[in-house]
């Protein structure tokens, strides 16, 4: 009598294909610009919240201002250039990166806040300071 010890010795390999396949990302972890999505709200969460101003700022309530600002602006600025730069490496056509403007941008709204400051310091320091100054300005 003849055995069939073919069926018996094969070696069966249905598994071994799951090691070569690539695995499904995992839907609860930011990948590409997600993960850069996720940072700018992270880093924008660690970023305390403007105090509140009186009935008149005095220099240090605009300085701390600005220094939000220029937190808050540098973070989207940050998430700005990355957006960017994934949308221009993923296009097939070419785009500009101008996200130089809004770094201009960000430097010119805290450096007038920045300014702003020193005005109302000498102002803080001399109350009659900003009449002669208005009354300069308007003469204009």
């Amino acid at each position: 009598m003849r055995h069939d010890n073919t069926a018996a010795n094969r070696i069966h390999f249905s598994s071994a294909g799951a090691v070569r396949r690539p695995r499904p990302a995992d839907a609860a972890r930011p990948t590409g610009i997600q993960l850069n999505w996720a940072n700018l709200l992270d880093n924008l969460a660690a970023i305390d919240p403007p105090h509140l101003i009186g009935l008149k700022a005095d220099a240090d309530d605009i300085a701390r201002r600005a220094s939000h600002a220029e937190a808050v602006l540098n973070v989207v600025n940050s998430y700005m250039r990355a957006l960017v730069g994934d949308t221009r490496y993923h296009a097939a056509c070419s785009i500009d990166d101008e996200t130089g403007f809004l770094a201009n941008a960000a430097s010119d709204i805290v450096g007038a806040l920045r300014q702003g400051a020193n005005r109302q310091a000498e102002d803080d320091t001399d109350p009659t300071g900003w009449m002669r100054r208005y009354h300069a300005e308007t003469a204009r």
